[in-house]
């Protein structure tokens, strides 16, 4: 966890330190938009929009871990239970004998 942390924000400031080196006006041309944007800003949506997608792409991968996890946590504990029942007759069945 603490690895992904790490490297997390180091990616991000190395984002932070390129934007801050580079700013420049750009003039951005896409189909029937123009619009002159600084690079700065550019790099920082371009990577707020590449970290949403990201975060969209794995949560169906995450809520399926959690399910799983719930249905895991489930069966622990009525195998506990179980446990439970079958150490009370043993208990019960060695004193009657």
């Amino acid at each position: 966890m603490y690895c992904s942390l790490i490297i997390t924000f180091l990616l991000l400031l190395g984002i932070i330190i390129t934007s801050l080196q580079n700013s420049m006006t750009l003039e951005l041309k896409f189909v029937v938009w123009n619009l002159q944007t600084s690079l700065t800003a550019l790099i920082l949506y371009s990577s707020i929009i590449g970290g949403a997608i990201v975060a969209v792409l794995a949560l169906p991968k995450l809520a399926k871990k959690s399910l799983h996890v719930r249905s895991m946590r489930r069966e622990i504990h009525k195998l506990k239970e179980k446990i439970l029942e079958l150490e009370k007759r043993h208990i019960d069945g060695s004193q009657i004998e």
